[in-house]
């Protein structure tokens, strides 16, 4: 009986994390080519594996508003994980490795949100973490329109700032 107890269990976890999560993309280039024909930002989630703020991010706000439109028309949304060893294709269609990427864009926490251009740039301040997720949706919300509205502005004046990268995360300084 035991035996089948942990049988049940492992099936369960591997059947569960061996779906693709349709929000991980393996090419940039494209996310990038359908926000250009479309005139919306990205979205792009920087994530990682067993993150439970990730997880409880993607479980309580984006797959919900994903799955009602709440999107459509505002933004393409894609996920990268950091510590993936596979590579993808950044937003010119070279490969490259996500931590480098999050290291380019001085991702330090995650989940981070941040709102791109199809260039790839910073269009709009970032989201770090999550603090409370009762009024992340208002939050994420008011900068997904924000982004759109730079976006079909042609505004490129945003530029990413310390404090953008920081937050109020205590300790960072001892990170870097």
């Amino acid at each position: 009986m035991r035996h089948l107890f942990f049988s049940f269990l492992f099936a369960i976890f591997f059947s569960h994390t061996s779906v693709a999560d349709p929000l991980q993309s393996r090419d940039l280039s494209q996310i990038a080519a359908t926000a250009h024909e479309k005139s919306v930002p990205i979205l792009l989630i920087v994530s990682q594996h067993y993150c439970p703020f990730c997880e409880l991010l993607k479980e309580e706000i984006i797959y919900p508003t994903q799955k009602s439109g709440g999107y459509d028309g505002k933004a393409v949304i894609a996920e990268i994980l950091i510590d993936s060893p596979k590579e993808i294709r950044d937003f010119s269609g070279d490969p490259v490795k996500p931590a480098v990427l999050a290291e380019t864009y001085q991702v330090w926490v995650t989940p981070t949100l941040l709102f791109l251009d199809h260039t790839g740039r910073e269009i709009h301040k970032r989201m770090l973490g999550v603090n409370t997720i009762e009024l992340y949706d208002y939050y994420l919300d008011e900068s997904l329109t924000a982004a759109l509205q730079a976006v079909r502005g042609g505004d490129r004046s945003y530029e990413t700032t310390h404090e953008d990268v920081v937050g109020d995360a205590p300790g960072y300084d001892q990170l870097h």
